[in-house]
């Protein structure tokens, strides 16, 4: 695709047709594990400290409660993650990785690498940098304006090209 066409899209449009064709690879790079799409959420979880929580994780990745429901119990039948009752408030859950997803943490963080070296090819490492400060700055630009709820659901299709 031209760099013409991506400057004349809108950013959010240009940044969807970014972010479909990575996640196409990554989760094709990390599908033997079965966390499909939800490796993000386990890193949210790594990274959160013991008193992770469902709303933190819906905070900090914009994902509904509903959703993080869904995607709860699936990674809890999966077995990748655990709700453990947090001891000093009964109404709250605190969520933790389990031992296998522990064990396979590397291998994500391995694959994100790899992807983003591919990706940033061509792209010095000062700007790489400065691409993700002007990431945080475009969305700290829009994050407070006025719209409408978007769901953006990136699944596998069901059938794939050949």
């Amino acid at each position: 695709m031209s760099d013409y066409l991506f400057e004349k899209l809108p950013l959010g449009r240009s940044l969807s047709l970014l972010a479909k064709t990575y996640f196409g690879a990554l989760t094709k790079r990390l599908e033997h594990l079965e966390v499909e799409r939800y490796y993000s959420i386990l890193i949210v979880i790594e990274n959160s400290g013991p008193t992770c929580t469902q709303q933190h994780i819906c905070n900090n990745l914009r994902i509904d409660k509903v959703s993080m429901v869904r995607i709860l119990d699936y990674l809890m039948e999966k077995k990748y993650v655990k709700k453990v009752l947090n001891p000093n408030d009964r109404r709250e859950y605190f969520v933790e990785l389990t031992p296998k997803a522990k064990k396979v943490m590397p291998q994500i963080y391995s694959e994100i690498e790899g992807l983003n070296t591919i990706a940033f090819k061509g792209i010095p490492k000062d700007q790489r940098k400065e691409f993700y400060k002007n990431i945080a700055l475009l969305y700290e630009n829009v994050e407070g304006l006025p719209a409408h709820k978007i769901f953006v659901n990136y699944k596998k299709a069901n059938k794939e090209k050949k």
